[in-house]
């Protein structure tokens, strides 16, 4: 964390209760919207229902990409 963060982590700490929710407010007003997290896994992921058990081989990894891996 920056100087500045850390700084900011303190002065809210010590802030008297009654002035946590105003500062909230103005706090969320400035923050950039994050998207929201998913759970979801990628697409991609579990594609591969029999593969060869050894997916390290140039062969097996020649087999998932001409299946389409990653589109």
């Amino acid at each position: 964390m920056s100087t500045s963060r850390d700084e900011l982590h303190d002065l809210i700490d010590d802030l008297p209760d009654d002035q946590v929710a105003a500062v909230l407010a103005d706090v969320k007003r400035r923050a950039t919207p994050r998207p929201p997290r998913t759970t979801e896994p990628f697409e991609w992921f579990g594609m591969i229902k029999d593969g060869p058990r050894n997916a390290s081989s140039p062969e097996a990894i020649d087999a998932v990409l001409a299946q389409g891996f990653g589109r």
